[in-house]
């Protein structure tokens, strides 16, 4: 621990943080509490001033100078240093590298960077690797440990890093408001009474179904644990993505409950069962400015049981789901340990085997689309990397092109049947475009397989 830190004034750690926190006897892959994210930055960046603003904004929030004491103390300790040293920073010039190495020497530094993991008791737990493009453009690679920072906080984080990067070309200072303290949301979750939570998710997921296989046959594939996943876009066309919003919106339907409810009947053709349950990523920030401004590891994974009802039309059923969900939200904060042993899962049995993730941001999207501060910078989501301990993590990116972006387990499941996967989503989803009326038994994929083989 540096020397600017005391344990002597550690608080608990959060629910969602205990259950990102090892033991530190217990070995796991460096990269599994990871977050990954790159930006594609256009104008002309001074790298000196773009640099002092992200560390600016470090020192003005408490989570980000946070380090983890878990020796030599009965329960680990969250410390906030005093003041933390500087984040790392990899700079590189790669104008004058062909486009293809490129692409592979950004693969490679990735990988690298993902498993090189944090110290936990030497903050700050991120670091940033920026890297020229072109005379206008950079890619920004931000990647922090889930004990600190979720993939909410970065748009709240990046709108101070442009106010103090625009107040630094322009000479002055910015007055931006005092943030929240992540210790006042520890505490008041830990004042939480957890007896109604335990009721719903009892019931919930009581003769619950057994998650079944994604992929009949194991995959050949044999290596190194680092290097057991890779990724898979898809991309809706802009038209079919335009008709999708079109027909959800008179439905009362949200387009994250659209992809939930294609994404299990998906699931469950392929299976054969009428039951079926998957993860859903969720904000766990609650309603309100002051949540939706807190910097901090908020975000958390809760089960979404989805129950297939055959002969009712796909905009009723969804608007069912849709309800169900609104049901859970008191209780998504619970993290997902304390569900496992509520629903009585033998230990290592999962509950579900994908999780969607949803690039929905409390904060409106023209960050991400180039309109924010547009005379000085431009900032376009490029992706994110998260881990993940289930075989398949969707990411889904609305935009002019809905985007579906799959991490997947190369242990678990081949190219293939996560190229098919999507493509069938993909196909459901039109479906629900063309006719939100048709009964949720006509919402199937083409294959009449119930399993893909590998």
């Amino acid at each position: 621990m540096t020397s600017s830190v005391d344990v002597r004034d550690g608080y608990a750690l959060s629910p969602v943080q205990r259950g990102v926190l090892r033991p530190a006897s217990e070995e796991v892959d460096p990269a599994c509490d990871l977050e990954q994210v790159r930006l594609v930055i256009r104008g002309r960046l001074r790298v000196a001033e773009f640099q002092q603003a992200w560390h600016r904004v470090i020192a003005r929030h408490e989570v980000l100078r946070t380090g983890f004491v878990r020796h030599r103390v009965e329960e680990p300790v969250q410390v906030v240093a005093a003041k933390a040293p500087p984040p790392e920073w990899h700079l590189d010039d790669l104008r004058a590298i062909r486009a293809c190495q490129r692409r592979r020497g950004l693969a490679e530094f990735l990988a690298a960077d993902r498993v090189r993991g944090f110290t936990l008791d030497a903050p700050p737990l991120t670091r940033f690797a920026l890297l020229r493009v072109s005379e206008t453009e950079h890619l920004l690679v931000w990647t922090a440990h889930h004990l600190v920072v979720d993939g909410w906080s970065l748009p709240i984080l990046l709108r101070e890093v442009l106010a103090e990067y625009q107040a630094a070309i322009d000479g002055r200072e910015v007055a931006l408001p005092a943030p929240t303290p992540f210790r006042d949301h520890v505490a008041r979750a830990a004042a939480r009474d957890l007896a109604e939570a335990e009721d719903f998710w009892r019931a919930e997921l009581s003769d619950r179904p057994v998650p079944g296989p994604l992929q009949s046959d194991p995959p050949a594939w044999r290596g190194e644990p680092a290097d057991a996943f890779d990724e898979y876009t898809f991309e809706l066309t802009g038209e079919d993505t335009y008709l999708l919003h079109e027909a959800i919106a008179p439905q009362r339907i949200t387009l994250e409950t659209a992809i939930q409810g294609c994404w299990a009947r998906l699931l469950s053709a392929r299976a054969g069962t009428g039951d079926i349950i998957i993860g859903s990523t969720v904000a766990g920030r609650g309603a309100g400015p002051a949540a939706e401004a807190l910097v901090g590891p908020l975000a958390n994974t809760v089960p979404v049981r989805v129950r297939i009802r055959p002969d009712q039309p796909v905009g009723v059923w969804l608007r069912g789901l849709q309800a169900r969900q609104a049901l859970a939200r008191p209780f998504e904060h619970v993290p997902p340990a304390l569900v496992r042993s509520w629903a009585g899962l033998p230990a290592g049995a999962p509950l579900f085997e994908t999780v969607l993730d949803f690039e929905t941001y409390s904060m409106d999207n023209d960050l991400f689309t180039g309109t924010a501060d547009a005379s000085i910078l431009s900032v376009r989501f490029d992706g994110r990397w998260s881990a993940s301990h289930h075989p398949l993590n969707l990411l889904v990116v609305p935009g002019e092109r809905l985007g579906l972006h799959a991490r997947y387990d190369l242990r678990h499941l081949d190219p293939e049947t996560v190229e098919s996967l999507l493509t069938d989503l993909a196909l459901l989803l039109s479906l629900v475009a063309t006719d939100p009326d048709r009964p949720v038994s006509a919402l199937r994929p083409p294959d009449d397989e119930p399993l893909p083989t590998g």
